[in-house]
């Protein structure tokens, strides 16, 4: 290993990074392996060191060390500076420093964890440190706006690059970040109206938009425009906000559309209604729903074409439990992860119908009660019939099982030579079987990671 070439190194490295960002699970698992190739040799030691300051805060272990390390990047001048304005500790020393970190940083968008709340003229130099020395920053944190970055020196060049923005507050700065920057992909809104001009100006100079996440209300005409311009680029819609009219522009242009979450909160009108049915979803991926009508999702998987592979649904009604299983089956042959109903009469068979005829079938997410009578026949029903990639289980209330159904159900399991079976709550009365059963089934608590890969902010 030691003697592979450094591109082959760089591109293993990458790749351990990328993981980590794709599902947060993974951090733990391949933090401390980033770090151990630190110390193998010289040529691994300066590959790995851009890898992990390429987004600092990721990998800190100690925010405060980290925060040294960037201060020792200053100028002997602006270190005297800090000191004799009680800035940071009089007694602070310069580290030696093996490496310019400062000039690998590109994610910056947690590293405001790192800074004391009340040290404003520290943030300040540290962001006019990052300006000045980073070749290529991707994505700012979220208060650097506030310290008039656009105006220092080398901001032409270290944000030319910028990839992702985050628009929470009101800034004078969007504007300058137009002149700037042509790069932006992911966007995230969250503002009132009267900044709304100024972002449609900054959305109007970027090549592509990608990724769009809106928190709140949206009225703008001018910014509905600048939107539908980039409609052909967007693969990922994230709406978590108030019915607005941007949405019914705006979502039956998305042709190439990958990723659709609605967060819909308040009552959805006709319109709406209207909107969500007859667009078109045929490259869709994943679709995540809350609060958004059962009848409504089984329209827009309809309208898909066969590639969705995730379908997780939140606090529906569930009046078309059936319908709804059956259109899983019928529409998503390529289904990985999926919520399904079995809270209503005939649901049961319809499961039987997506094990047989849904193949590649990793994850069951069942975020609602079992009918009781289904119980025993839903374990015996997975055993018999569901398909031998299914390793992964959610169950929203898991007191529903006999002790003696579930000592049958995991015996089977294990005999039947399956992968290791996952089961996810957000209780812990299965947590026994996991030392009986050990490696048979194993007990998470139920959170994101039970959906695994996920088209991420960052």
């Amino acid at each position: 290993m030691s003697k592979l070439n450094g591109d082959v190194l760089l591109y293993i490295f990458q790749h351990l990074h990328d993981l980590i960002n794709i599902n947060s699970n993974n951090k733990k698992n391949y933090k401390n392996s980033l770090h151990s190739c630190l110390f193998v040799n010289k040529l691994w030691c300066e590959i790995m060191i851009p890898v992990l300051w390429s987004y600092p805060h990721n990998y800190v272990y100690k925010k405060n060390l980290l925060l040294n390390i960037i201060i020792s990047h200053l100028s002997n001048n602006s270190i005297k500076f800090l000191k004799d304005e009680n800035i940071i500790e009089k007694n602070f020393q310069k580290q030696k420093l093996s490496f310019n970190y400062i000039r690998f940083c590109k994610y910056l968008n947690n590293i405001h964890y790192i800074f004391p709340n009340y040290k404003q003229r520290l943030r300040k130099e540290i962001y006019k440190l990052f300006i000045r020395e980073c070749s290529s920053i991707k994505c700012l944190s979220y208060d650097m706006l506030d310290y008039s970055i656009c105006e220092f020196p080398n901001a032409n060049v270290s944000l030319s690059n910028l990839s992702e923005l985050d628009c929470t507050e009101e800034q004078y700065s969007y504007y300058k970040l137009a002149q700037i920057c042509r790069s932006i992909e992911k966007i995230k809104f969250k503002i009132n109206e009267n900044e709304l001009s100024r972002v449609a100006k900054l959305i109007e100079m970027q090549k592509q938009i990608k990724y769009i996440f809106i928190e709140e209300y949206v009225e703008c005409e001018r910014f509905a425009h600048v939107l539908e311009k980039q409609a052909n680029s967007i693969i990922y819609l994230n709406l978590r906000t108030f019915v607005h009219s941007l949405l019914y522009t705006l979502l039956p242009k998305l042709i190439n559309l990958q990723f659709l979450r609605i967060h819909m909160e308040g009552k959805q009108s006709e319109k709406f209604k209207e909107c969500i049915m007859n667009a078109g979803y045929y490259k869709l991926q994943i679709l995540e729903l809350q609060k958004i009508s059962l009848e409504l999702a089984i329209n827009i998987i309809q309208n898909t074409n066969g590639n969705l592979w995730k379908i997780k649904i939140r606090l529906a009604n569930c009046n078309k439990a059936k319908e709804y299983n059956q259109t899983i089956y019928k529409y998503c042959p390529n289904i990985k992860y999926v919520t399904v109903f079995l809270n209503r009469i005939e649901t049961l068979e319809e499961l039987e119908n997506i094990f047989i005829k849904c193949q590649h079938l990793k994850a069951i997410d069942i975020d609602e009660s079992i009918l009781k009578e289904y119980c025993d026949n839903f374990l015996e029903l997975i055993i018999k019939s569901a398909p031998l990639s299914l390793y992964k289980i959610h169950l929203y209330y898991e007191n529903q099982f006999s002790e003696k159904t579930l000592n049958l159900f995991f015996s089977s399991w294990g005999g039947e030579n399956k992968k290791t079976l996952h089961l996810y709550s957000r209780c812990s009365n299965w947590v026994r079987f996991t030392k009986k059963y050990k490696g048979v089934v194993e007990y998470d608590y139920y959170k994101d990671d039970f959906w695994n890969h996920e088209i991420t902010w960052n």
